[in-house]
């Protein structure tokens, strides 16, 4: 199901090497983006920063900048 972004952080942990996001969904839910490369990390929050509304699939991981997912099957 498509869910709002509401809030997000980006995060770099040294020891071990490793990134995430974590995301604050628009029903107070979390989700978490891990495992991330540098490229992908810096990629996603240039997304997350840029784009005004940012949608996160919950049960495929999926992030997308979409004025609203319309359908289901359109954004598959």
């Amino acid at each position: 199901m498509w869910k709002k972004v509401e809030n997000y952080s980006l995060n770099f942990h040294n020891k071990p090497r490793r990134t995430a996001i974590h995301l604050k969904l628009e029903d107070n839910t979390d989700a978490v983006m891990d495992h991330l490369s540098i490229e992908e990390l810096n990629t996603l929050g240039t997304l997350l920063r840029e784009e005004a509304q940012v949608w996160y699939h919950s049960t495929r991981g999926d992030l997308v900048a979409h004025s609203a997912p319309l359908h289901e099957e359109e954004l598959d």
